[in-house]
C-alpha cells in the first residue's frame, strides 16, 4: 500500500512541475493589444433604455397633474369646463401587454373590456419617433381615450390623451402633432 500511495503522490508532483515548467518562458517583452471601439449612433440598443424623448408642446396645453409615473404631463380645459388629461410615461418591457392596457383605459372610460379578437376595434399602426408603433382609440358619447404606445430600448412609451369626447375630438390634430414632434435622444455624453 506505502509504495502504491508513493507512485501516485509521485506522478502528481511530477505532473505539476511539468505543467509549471512548460507555463514559463523566456520571453520577458510585455505584449498589449489595441482594439478600436465601434462608433455607436446616439440610439443603439445598447443606449436607447438611456433614451428620453423630447417633444412639443402644442399652444393652449397647460402643465397637468404632476406624478412619479409620468416624465409628461399636460391639461386642456374648454370654456364650458371639459377637460382632457394628456400623459407621457413609460415602463420596462411590454407595460403590461397591449389587451390589459386596451382594457383599463377604456374601463377608464366606461366601455367594457374586449378580447384579443376585438383589439381590431381600437388599435392600428402609426410611426413615432421614426419607429412603428400602436394608436389606441376609443370613444363613448361622453368620454374619449387616444394613445400611442412606443416599445423602444426596452422600454414602453404611453403618449395618452383622456377626457371630454368632443373636446378630444378638437384636440386631436394638436395631439398628432405632439406625438409627429416626438424624439429621442441620449442622455449619454457622446
Amino acid at each position: 500500500m506505502p509504495v502504491k500511495c508513493f507512485r501516485m503522490r509521485l506522478s502528481v508532483c511530477l505532473g505539476t512541475i511539468l505543467l509549471w515548467v512548460a507555463s514559463c518562458s523566456d520571453s520577458s517583452e510585455i505584449s498589449s493589444y489595441s482594439i478600436p471601439k465601434e462608433k455607436q449612433s446616439p440610439l443603439t440598443m445598447d443606449n436607447l433604455e438611456m433614451a428620453q424623448p423630447i417633444w412639443e408642446v402644442p399652444s393652449g396645453w397647460k402643465p397637468g397633474k404632476e406624478s412619479s409615473m409620468r416624465v409628461g404631463s399636460f391639461a386642456v380645459e374648454d370654456e364650458n369646463g371639459s377637460a382632457l388629461d394628456i400623459s407621457i410615461s413609460n415602463l420596462l418591457g411590454d407595460g403590461g401587454g397591449l389587451l390589459s392596457n386596451v382594457n383599463r383605459w377604456i374601463g377608464q372610460i366606461g366601455m367594457n373590456a374586449t378580447t384579443g379578437e376585438g383589439l381590431s376595434d381600437y388599435v392600428s399602426d402609426i410611426t413615432v419617433a421614426g419607429k412603428p408603433a400602436t394608436l389606441v382609440k376609443a370613444s363613448n358619447k361622453e368620454q374619449a381615450l387616444v394613445s400611442a404606445i412606443l416599445k423602444i430600448g426596452g422600454r414602453s412609451w404611453f403618449f395618452k390623451m383622456m377626457g371630454d369626447a368632443r373636446l378630444a375630438e378638437k384636440e386631436q390634430e394638436n395631439f398628432d402633432s405632439l406625438l409627429q414632434s416626438v424624439r429621442f435622444e441620449s442622455s449619454e455624453e457622446e
